[in-house]
């Protein structure tokens, strides 16, 4: 196009007035347009910052916690941050020692999973140790003593949107019976459950526990703990903890009674 063909076309291509301005030329507010939002300008640090995911909390490594982490009965438990519980656990599989340690406390087990007792199943088969297998993908909790399975049930464990966390763990709490809430009341999932009956945490808020709220064991159903049948959940509750005197409340599990819990797909 010749220079003057082309001063023609851009006297002919104007935009409206604006606020009693003259109209401007279609180009000059294109090249405008594009300087203002950044064209040709490489993104600022801050600025890519900013298109990231926020970081997740880390990890507390070492932390050892007690039933001072647990607020006062009832419980109301907070939305889990599950891709944080997710690699705590990948994190913790892969650093535990699993030759037994020598420094034996009285509260072996922490909430977030970091123990003093050995998380290996096979030596808990071995060595006759009483122990939990959680099946995912049967739906089924089966009750060991050592190499014997001794009891098997239907469970309900977590549907999609908040599974059940998988791997080798230790119960460290218990209670006969609690409170338990969450969820948010905008979004639609917010529940408050009181009285659930022969609760047992074994990593942070994931627990077995007895379920009157829905009777469709065999299929996920929860928001990440295992749900059994109130019967069901008392039998287990007795039999991991026959040391119990009838007492409420919390109950911080010792070396003797820290059954291991190994949950799998």
């Amino acid at each position: 196009m010749s220079r003057r063909r082309f001063s023609s076309f851009f006297r002919r291509v104007r935009l409206p007035a604006v606020a009693g301005k003259p109209g401007i030329s279609l180009v000059v507010a294109l090249f405008c347009g594009l300087v203002f939002t950044g064209w040709g300008h490489p993104i600022t640090a801050a600025a890519a910052e900013r298109q990231l995911p926020f970081p997740q909390t880390p990890v507390d490594e070492g932390r050892q916690a007690g039933l001072d982490l647990l607020p006062p009965l009832p419980f109301a438990g907070a939305t889990m941050d599950l891709p944080r519980l997710r690699r705590e656990r990948e994190e913790l599989l892969a650093s535990v020692n699993q030759a037994p340690q020598a420094d034996n406390t009285v509260y072996t087990v922490s909430p977030s999973g970091v123990t003093e007792l050995h998380l290996d199943v096979s030596r808990a088969r071995d060595g006759g140790e009483r122990w939990i297998e959680v099946s995912l993908s049967d739906q089924m909790l089966y009750a060991w003593d050592g190499d014997k399975l001794v009891n098997e049930f239907q469970i309900s464990s977590g549907v999609l949107a908040y599974p059940t966390v998988t791997g080798v763990f230790r119960m460290w709490a218990r209670t006969p019976s609690q409170t338990m809430s969450g969820g948010d009341r905008a979004s639609g999932t917010y529940y408050n459950l009181p009285n659930v009956q022969w609760v047992q945490y074994f990593y942070g808020e994931f627990a077995l526990h007895g379920t009157y709220w829905h009777n469709n064991f065999g299929t996920p159903m929860s928001h990440g703990c295992v749900n059994l049948t109130i019967e069901d959940a008392e039998w287990l509750f007795n039999w991991t903890f026959p040391e119990w005197d009838g007492s409420g409340g919390w109950i911080r599990t010792t070396e003797s009674d820290a059954t291991l819990v190994w949950v799998h797909r």
